[in-house]
């Protein structure tokens, strides 16, 4: 029997991981520019602000974020690319935004970035 109990244990916690590790993410992106008289850095600078507080904001966190500079092609667009565990985690994250802080936050963004475009994606592991 007390061999029974680890071993049922692990594999409880195994599907759990394995449902949580095939679970469906998140993803925003944004299309924008670098204003001019500004660099990428400031933009760089500003996104780090905002995903600490955004992290700081909501419940459980886990909110990632990159920007993305072109290799080849149009080299003065660049993207953000906000990756969510979840889809409550993006809304709850929208709501924090709406406060007055998380508006002024944003609003920094106003300062360094012009953005054309966002979408939102449900992103599904290959299997």
């Amino acid at each position: 029997m007390k061999k029974f109990i680890p071993g049922a244990f692990v594999a409880i916690a195994c599907l759990c991981l394995g449902g949580i590790a095939a679970a469906d993410h998140i993803a925003e992106t944004w299309t924008c520019e670098v204003k001019e008289g500004k660099k990428i850095e400031d933009v760089q600078a500003t996104n780090s602000k905002w995903l600490e507080w955004i992290n700081a904001h909501v419940e459980g966190g886990g909110v990632t974020s990159s920007v993305g500079t072109a290799v080849v092609g149009n080299t003065e667009v660049f993207i953000f690319v906000d990756s969510y565990p979840d889809l409550a985690t993006w809304a709850a994250a929208k709501d924090a935004l709406d406060s007055d802080e998380g508006s002024e936050l944003d609003d920094l963004f106003k300062d360094v970035s012009e953005c054309s475009e966002n979408r939102l994606w449900k992103i599904e592991a290959t299997k």
